[in-house]
């Protein structure tokens, strides 16, 4: 699933099913989770890659322009 799909069906999602557990099973990535535990990572996820994307992105439009 892309991030978008997710987001877009996380909004989508009532509140109450949010808070649901998604696994049980031990060996499962989701192991105790809900969908709003999954929500939150992801965030910290985007919000801890956000600066290197933002720093990539100023340093590939720098080298454009000496290359250009």
């Amino acid at each position: 699933m892309k991030k978008h799909e997710f987001y877009q069906r996380y909004a989508n999602t009532p509140i109450l099913k949010r808070f649901e557990l998604l696994s049980n099973a031990s060996n499962s990535p989701l192991f105790g989770m809900t969908l709003n535990d999954v929500y939150q990572e992801i965030k910290r996820i985007d919000d801890k890659l956000r600066s290197d994307e933002i720093r990539r992105e100023e340093l590939l439009s720098e080298v454009e322009k000496f290359l250009t």
